[in-house]
């Protein structure tokens, strides 16, 4: 299709989950024993894969990867050709809160799809809009 369409030809033959929209990203300021409020936005280009799994991690000042809870465990929604955000929050895990650095963190994220071609693993990008700052106020 001619002039930037999207089609059905184009959805089914392209094996991309989704395109990030890290334009739209933003991660809250807090500290480590508080919760941090997250947006995030992607265009979903296939609806035959179904998420099996959501992992938050957070990378503190030191590079050390800790644990983080998030306050929902799947992402649902249609494919489309519009940018979707959504919003959602997160704690550092208990055993991880009392271990982590002050200063600037960047948010990790790891989405497991089950597809017909087989598991899929997609990670969000590496974008400034995932950085964040925690104190241990």
């Amino acid at each position: 299709m001619l002039g930037g369409g999207y089609t059905f030809l184009d959805k089914i033959s392209s094996k991309q989950i989704l395109e990030w929209a890290p334009e739209h990203f933003s991660v809250s300021d807090g500290d480590a024993y508080g919760t941090f409020d997250v947006i995030v936005a992607r265009e979903k280009f296939r609806d035959d894969c179904s998420v099996e799994g959501f992992r938050l991690e957070v990378k503190d000042s030191k590079y050390h990867v800790h644990t983080a809870i998030p306050s929902i465990t799947k992402f649902s929604g249609p494919a489309s050709d519009k940018i979707d955000k959504f919003g959602f929050s997160f704690t550092i895990s208990e055993n991880h809160s009392h271990q982590i650095a002050e200063g600037n963190a960047i948010l990790l994220a790891h989405i497991d799809y089950m597809c017909p071609e087989g598991p899929t693993v997609v990670n969000y990008p590496d974008t400034e809009n995932l950085i964040f700052n925690i104190t241990n106020e």
